[in-house]
């Protein structure tokens, strides 16, 4: 989080303001371990809500979007995504842990449509993952890419989300996930090691909207693993996956905000 704060404030400097929203939330999410499996976890998440938007640079809450170019619609932006830690249990009984991550990379962002209410677009990024256990290990576990088309629907203070498309990772993140090496060999569970390639297909759907003192939003976001290239690995125990979360925030006073974006800029 450190980081990520740091990273904000160095895009911050170099901009020109336009609007700042900032408040502090809390929000419970619903995920699986990992793709594929049937092992489902709940978590409190506390949040710093921060809401910025200028010509080249919007901090929401779909993450930090710097435009770096535009050219006819076709723009590219920094996209920045992550998961939560897991405990191994189930198929991963006796394995190491899943490590929180975070992702990082740049995104290649073409407008199709766009006007007052409706945009749609299509996103093309690829990132970089990173997990740490916040004491000694941090690793870098390979790359995501997850194309998309996404629609962005604004009316009477709601903001309605939807994006589709499908995730391809390479052999390194598959093997950290998926993969079986010798030691972690049982009567129950293989050897196995992963391979590059189509993970899934995913069809997430948000809806939010930002009051004068409160905003609340909430998502649900659905894989289908049909012909996944993990398709073969013990770890893999069913082809679906759901994720799911509710947020709200309280949003300090305007003057407060305005204070900051001023001490930023």
């Amino acid at each position: 989080m450190n980081k990520q704060f740091i990273l904000i404030i160095v895009l911050f400097s170099s901009l020109n303001s336009s609007e700042l929203d900032l408040g502090i939330g809390v929000g419970e999410m619903s995920y699986p371990d990992y793709l594929g499996s049937n092992h489902s976890n709940s978590m409190i998440i506390p949040f710093p809500f921060i809401d910025y938007h200028s010509k080249k640079l919007d901090i929401d809450q779909d993450g930090i979007k710097q435009q770096l170019f535009s050219i006819d619609g076709l723009s590219l932006r920094l996209s920045i995504n992550g998961s939560l830690p897991v405990t191994s249990s189930g198929s991963r009984e006796g394995m190491r842990n899943l490590d929180p991550s975070g992702e990082i990379g740049p995104a290649l962002v073409y407008s199709l449509y766009k006007r007052e209410k409706l945009t749609i677009k299509l996103d093309f990024p690829i990132r970089a993952i990173i997990s740490s256990d916040f004491k000694t290990n941090i690793e870098y576990r390979g790359y995501k890419s997850d194309p998309k088309i996404a629609l962005d629907y604004k009316s009477n203070g709601y903001l309605f989300q939807f994006q589709t498309g499908g995730v391809w990772t390479n052999s390194r993140f598959n093997n950290y996930i998926y993969g079986v090496d010798s030691s972690s060999v049982t009567k129950d569970r293989e050897e196995y090691k992963a391979e590059a390639g189509y993970i899934a297909y995913k069809t997430s759907i948000g809806l939010s909207k930002k009051l004068k003192k409160v905003w609340i939003g909430g998502f649900i976001r659905y894989y289908n693993l049909n012909g996944a290239i993990s398709k073969n690995s013990p770890l893999k125990e069913q082809n679906s996956a759901l994720y799911s979360g509710l947020f709200i925030a309280y949003l300090f006073d305007k003057s407060i905000s305005n204070r900051v974006k001023e001490w930023i800029e």
